[in-house]
């Protein structure tokens, strides 16, 4: 396999975790529209953290100051995760 394919298939597997990512926050948008702030900021951890464990094969950990942010302090910074791996227009 040459530099190019090897890039290329990391491209496409980031491409695609990031789309399964968005997938399923946008299902926890819906399904989660009445629920606390708690509970969205729990359900959107899950997802992000998951994809960025899968990004960085298996090797990722919380920030060391995660449990003792409230919960727009983590939403904020989840949001903030999100939207740097958003595809640009």
């Amino acid at each position: 396999m040459t530099v190019e394919e090897t890039l290329e298939e990391g491209k496409s597997e980031f491409d695609m975790v990031i789309r399964m990512m968005f997938l399923f926050l946008n299902l926890g948008e819906i399904t989660n529209e009445n629920r606390s702030l708690s509970t969205k900021v729990n359900y959107k951890e899950r997802i992000v953290f998951s994809a960025m464990d899968k990004l960085m094969g298996g090797h990722f950990n919380k920030p060391s100051d995660w449990e003792v942010l409230t919960d727009i302090e983590k939403d904020f910074r989840l949001n903030q995760t999100i939207e740097s791996v958003m595809p640009k227009e």
